[in-house]
C-alpha cells in the first residue's frame, strides 16, 4: 500500500494547491491543469493569491500544459472578472490591493463609468460599470504595463489606446 504525501496541500490550505508561475507544483506526479485557484500573483507583488475564476483557470491551464511540454509560459495575464447584475455589467481588471488614490472616467449618475486604481502613478487596477471599452483598454494597459496619469484617465477626451501604440 502506497503512502500519501499531502504535506504541499496542507501547506497551500483548505481547498488550495499553490503553485509558481509556471504552473507547476514541486510535488511529484500528475499535474491537474487549470485546477489551482492559489498561485504566486505577479499583478499581486508576487503574494501567494487564490483567484478564482474562469480566466484564471483557463490562464493557468495554458501555462501548465506548457510546463508538461517542458516549455516556459509564465502565467502573467492580468487578472480580471466580470458579473452582469440586472442592466449593468460590472467588469474588474487587475487587482486594486494598496490603491493609494484614484480617478474616475465616465458619468458615474449615468451609470456608465470606470474608477481607475492607483499606487503613486502605477496603474493597479480599473473597475467598470458598463463601460466594456474602458475594461478592454485597462486590460490591454495592465498587460503592457503601461499606465496613464490620473489625469488622463479621467479625461474622456483623451485616448488611453495612444499609450499603446
Amino acid at each position: 500500500m502506497g503512502h500519501i504525501n499531502d504535506q504541499l496541500a496542507r501547506a497551500a490550505g483548505p481547498g488550495s494547491t499553490a503553485t509558481a508561475a509556471l504552473s507547476w507544483t514541486p510535488a511529484a506526479g500528475p499535474q491537474t491543469p487549470g485546477s489551482w485557484p492559489r498561485a504566486t500573483a505577479p499583478h499581486a507583488a508576487g503574494s501567494l493569491l487564490r483567484l478564482e475564476s474562469v480566466q484564471n483557470a483557463t490562464e493557468q491551464g495554458e501555462s501548465a500544459a506548457a510546463a508538461l511540454l517542458g516549455q516556459d509560459r509564465p502565467f502573467t495575464a492580468t487578472p480580471w472578472f466580470w458579473s452582469d447584475q440586472y442592466d449593468k455589467k460590472l467588469q474588474m481588471a487587475g487587482l486594486s490591493t494598496g490603491a493609494d488614490h484614484w480617478a474616475v472616467r465616465g458619468d458615474m449618475a449615468a451609470g456608465s463609468f470606470s474608477v481607475y486604481h492607483f499606487k503613486g502613478e502605477r496603474l493597479l487596477a480599473v473597475d467598470s460599470v458598463s463601460a466594456s471599452k474602458n475594461h478592454l483598454q485597462a486590460r490591454e494597459l495592465l498587460d503592457a504595463g503601461k499606465s496613464p496619469t490620473p489625469a488622463q484617465a479621467a479625461d474622456t477626451a483623451f485616448d488611453l489606446a495612444s499609450l499603446l501604440a
